[in-house]
């Protein structure tokens, strides 16, 4: 697996260009106009209309997901109805529930068996970001807990404005080293991960994804953050996982379980 060198990243300007802030709002409705101008350009179709259409509607109150990790989500999620890969899609870090919306309404895109068993598993503390640990490479630490707040009634109107189902969707709400493992979850055929942290992305991965079907997808969201990126390097090392290859998308990073 070669080694993924990051930019140096400004964690007070990430922190300050978040959608809590006004200038952060502006900002990721900015960088999404712009990303949806060139699709139309370059793959000027009904599919790019439709998916930017969607794209503005999360974006930025319900999620700060960038327009290529947005589109790189749903993509995975038609592949894996596609594919008639089994299992539920299952989101850790939903702040306010564009990702997990835009995951559901490519879910409903293409109609076959699999995808209509599908469920969808959305685990999110909702007080924002935990401490820390040692293994997270943050100038700020301390002021970085408590960050990133979402709440499950945003998440419920994002769901309702795209006219999802709540029927088939678990919203759970804790720590996930206390949820995860509790939650009825049999099979998963794309587990999104956006935990920013060392200890929450290993929580993720410890507990799911021996679920992940076989060809099934894993997402990561943060591994440009040093935390986020050494716990996926250690769990692929402690589990001996061979012949991983990372496909990287705007600093996240997703793969295929063989």
């Amino acid at each position: 697996m070669k080694e993924y060198i990051p930019k140096k990243i400004n964690y007070r300007k990430e922190r300050n260009l978040s959608p809590e802030f006004f200038i952060g709002k502006l900002y990721w409705l900015g960088k999404a106009l712009i990303y949806i101008l060139i699709l139309l350009i370059t793959k000027p179709s009904r599919k790019s209309i439709l998916l930017a259409q969607l794209i503005l509607q999360v974006t930025p109150q319900y999620t700060m997901l960038s327009f290529s990790r947005l589109a790189n989500l749903y993509n995975l999620v038609i592949q894996a109805n596609k594919l008639g890969i089994e299992g539920d899609i299952i989101e850790c870090g939903v702040w306010n529930g564009g990702s997990a919306a835009v995951m559901g309404c490519a879910n409903n895109s293409v109609k076959n068996t699999v995808s209509e068993k599908r469920e969808i598993w959305l685990f999110d503390s909702f007080a924002g970001l935990p401490k820390p640990s040692e293994h997270d490479d943050l100038i700020e630490k301390e002021k970085f807990a408590g960050l990133f707040k979402g709440s499950v009634e945003n998440v419920k109107r994002i769901f309702k404005t795209l006219n999802l189902s709540l029927d088939n969707a678990h919203i759970v709400e804790g720590w996930f080293g206390e949820t995860l493992r509790a939650a009825s979850i049999k099979n998963i055929a794309l587990l999104h991960i956006d935990a920013d942290l060392y200890d929450s992305v290993k929580a993720c991965l410890d507990n799911l994804y021996d679920k992940i079907s076989s060809g099934g997808f894993l997402v990561c969201d943060d591994y440009v953050w040093a935390g986020s990126r050494q716990a996926i390097n250690d769990f692929i090392k402690e589990r001996k996982i061979k012949n991983v290859k990372l496909t990287i998308i705007d600093g996240s990073v997703y793969f295929q379980k063989r």
